[in-house]
């Protein structure tokens, strides 16, 4: 078995020193992790052991950053090889296997294997959604929260959140931390619904059996999940709101946007707004033909439709 990773090292790898931006997790604490059904392997053996019981019993739901060092030592303790550097351009399907094409540290590269197991993440199989309002907009205008973005320029700056996502609230959340001026949030909902955590992915048994489930219950858990929308979490509200120049615009979709000379200039319902910078925190698209990795073989792939 071997993994490879496009990330430079390990401290890079994965979202949660990257582009994850919330405090905790959005899940409960108590949710089977990695630990693969060995208590000695879980975060709360590993958090009590460095912080003590007490400390473990009191969060309620686990920091971004301690999760970030679990997962790290994690790896470090079980010896798992990571190749970093390494990136998936193409897979190649042959016969009884897989021709993989590479880039190791920039240099092309084939190998071959006959199991392939993705751990991308939500942009596994699409990418990130970028609106077309946005997108005629010169590039250095605008990030989406799947970026890497550099907050501390944002400082003193006027910035516009589109989207009404759990990501989108620490985006802004960030950026009113970092400074900035003021941070306009505009959401196409009439109402922003946050639900406790524990209401949707909060059962640990569903974590535990999910693979033994039917394929059509896993497709109606998909669909849930999908109607629902990635709500914020009442921390996550809370964090924005704490700041009086943080501003909430409810039915306010973007009709247009143009650039006039570094500055953004959006028609929204009946007004101009004028800002330095916008974040789409707007989620992703499924599309796997848009996966050069996956294209030669994404007629294959069943996919849903959401209504």
């Amino acid at each position: 078995m071997t993994v490879i990773d496009e990330a430079l090292d390990g401290v890079h790898a994965g979202v949660w020193l990257t582009r994850a931006r919330m405090k905790k997790l959005r899940t409960p604490k108590n949710l089977p992790g990695p630990e693969l059904g060995i208590p000695a392997l879980s975060f709360q053996a590993w958090y009590e052991a460095r912080h003590g019981v007490e400390a473990y019993a009191a969060i309620d739901r686990i920091p971004r950053v301690a999760w970030a060092e679990y997962l790290i030592w994690y790896r470090h303790f079980l010896g798992i090889p990571v190749r970093y550097q390494t990136k998936l351009v193409r897979i190649e399907p042959d016969a009884d296997f897989f021709r993989l094409h590479l880039e190791v540290n920039g240099v092309a590269q084939v190998e071959t294997t006959r199991k392939i197991i993705f751990a991308n993440g939500v942009a596994d199989t699409g990418g990130p959604n970028i609106p077309p309002v946005l997108a005629s907009l010169p590039r250095t205008l605008y990030a989406h929260t799947a970026d890497t973005i550099d907050f501390n320029n944002l400082r003193d700056k006027t910035v516009a959140v589109l989207g009404a996502t759990a990501s989108a609230f620490d985006a802004a959340g960030v950026a009113l931390e970092s400074g900035a001026k003021a941070v306009h949030l505009f959401a196409r909902r009439t109402a922003i619904a946050s639900l406790p955590v524990n209401r949707l992915r909060g059962y640990p048994g569903a974590y535990y059996n999910y693979p033994q489930l039917p394929d059509a219950d896993r497709w109606f858990q998909a669909w849930r999940f999908h109607q629902v929308g990635s709500t914020p979490p009442p921390d996550a509200i809370e964090r924005v709101i704490a700041f009086s120049n943080f501003h909430l615009h409810l039915s306010a979709p973007w009709k247009s946007a143009h650039n006039q000379g570094d500055r953004i200039v959006a028609q929204v319902n009946d007004d101009v707004f004028e800002f330095d910078f916008a974040i789409a925190g707007t989620g992703y698209f499924v599309d796997p033909t848009k996966r050069p990795e996956l294209a030669e073989f994404a007629h294959h792939i069943a996919l849903m439709t959401c209504s």
